[in-house]
């Protein structure tokens, strides 16, 4: 490393150099089909989030978050970093290179202590070799928990508070040709369309990113992945707008399964219709010992429903151990015509030995609409040894 970038290699060795495999080129499309090394970086070093850089035998990047300890993957975070690839008679070599500016950590006495694996997977014989070593016992994806991670230590590096500035315009013409008063001719009727917006990602410390956003545009975001559901429950797709990506831990609060206090895709989107944001604002990191999550948007009126605001505060810690951490959310959906929905709870994960945690979430919801409030409470404990969970919900 310098003072600018992380670098990492590999040489791959293979006896069989024409069984590497290559399946896609297509960014981001991580699975078990084709050749791959992996960086696997925890950055606070708080056994808990790792950042996952991927590269294939083709020299395609994977980049994705992974939080609770290996068990969350985000796979639409995204960054900038570079990779290169080579294939030869021995096998094939991969150099990356992460910049500084990508990251976030902790500098302490002017040193950072990260938590570092490294894997090499193997296509056709299914073989993963792993850096630390770690037991089997911990799973197929023991390579993801940062708990397992081996600490690395480096000096004179400082984060980079970077500044990114993404404008967009969009404009476009209809034309429609409409019979006169006369009912003689068709007028030609122009229907000329614009829209312009800005989103900002700024650095306000080593730990914390502020990102800002007016008149947001998600044209860019990825598509989701069609269902076709055959219950009277919604289907749930993960937050893919790039806005909403970094650290989204900081906002877990999980009831179990999809089950959530707060969900991000409800802003913007209802009933399958796009909501034009305004603007809005989005604080997330780490305040000594906390981590932080902050967002507030404006949704503007639509012909079905009135303006909204949405708010969002999140606050937790580590206690005890690094494994254990204790956390409250407050969540709030104001409208202009006076409707509400105020939220707000407590959560905990307590690692009581080696093997055993305990879960514990409350929450309380109070909503205001069609003459009629409505107050939920709910409690989610649960146990968990070895992966097997064992909860309850009222």
């Amino acid at each position: 490393y310098d003072d600018r970038y992380i670098y990492f290699s590999c040489r791959c060795y293979d006896s069989d150099p024409s069984g590497i495999r290559v399946t896609s080129l297509k960014r981001d499309a991580w699975n078990s089909s084709f050749d791959q090394i992996g960086l696997l970086l925890d950055t606070f070093n708080d056994k808990e989030n790792h950042l996952a850089f991927i590269i294939s035998a083709a020299g395609v990047r994977t980049d994705a978050a992974l939080s609770k300890d290996g068990d969350g993957i985000q796979m639409s975070w995204d960054t900038f970093w570079d990779a290169k690839t080579h294939q030869s008679e021995s096998g094939w070599s991969a150099e990356g290179r992460i910049p500084l500016s990508s990251l976030k950590f902790n500098t302490v006495d002017g040193k950072v202590v990260m938590g570092l694996s490294f894997y090499r997977f193997i296509a056709r014989t299914r073989e993963t070799h792993l850096f630390p070593d770690i037991p089997p016992n911990w799973g197929q994806y023991s390579w993801t928990k940062p708990s397992r991670a081996q600490e690395v230590e480096f000096t004179g590096i400082q984060s980079k508070n970077s500044l990114y500035i993404t404008p967009y315009v969009l404009t476009g013409l209809g034309q429609r040709f409409e019979l006169n008063e006369k009912e003689s001719a068709y007028d030609r009727v122009d229907d000329p369309t614009y829209d312009i917006g800005l989103d900002l990602k700024y650095g306000l410390t080593n730990n914390l990113t502020l990102d800002l956003t007016v008149n947001t545009d998600f044209a860019q975001v990825e598509a989701d992945d069609q269902q076709v559901n055959l219950t009277r429950f919604s289907l749930f797709f993960p937050e893919k707008r790039r806005f909403f990506q970094e650290r989204t831990s900081n906002f877990d609060f999980e009831f179990g399964g999809s089950d959530r206090l707060f969900y991000s895709r409800k802003i913007g989107l209802a009933d399958g219709r796009k909501i034009p944001l305004l603007g809005g604002a989005r604080v997330v990191g780490r305040i000594g010992k906390w981590d932080i999550g902050f967002l507030n948007m404006q949704a503007a009126r639509d012909s079905n429903q009135p303006s909204e605001n949405f708010g969002v505060l999140r606050l937790r810690r580590q206690v005890a151990n690094p494994s254990s951490y204790v956390g409250g959310m407050i969540t709030s959906r104001l409208d202009e015509d006076g409707g509400y929905n105020l939220a707000y709870g407590g959560d905990a994960i307590l690692r009581v030995s080696e093997d055993d945690y305990v879960t514990l979430n409350w929450a309380q919801t109070f909503e205001e609409g069609a003459g009629s409030a409505l107050d939920i409470a709910r409690v989610h404990p649960e146990f968990a040894r070895d992966g097997t969970r064992i909860g309850s919900r009222a």
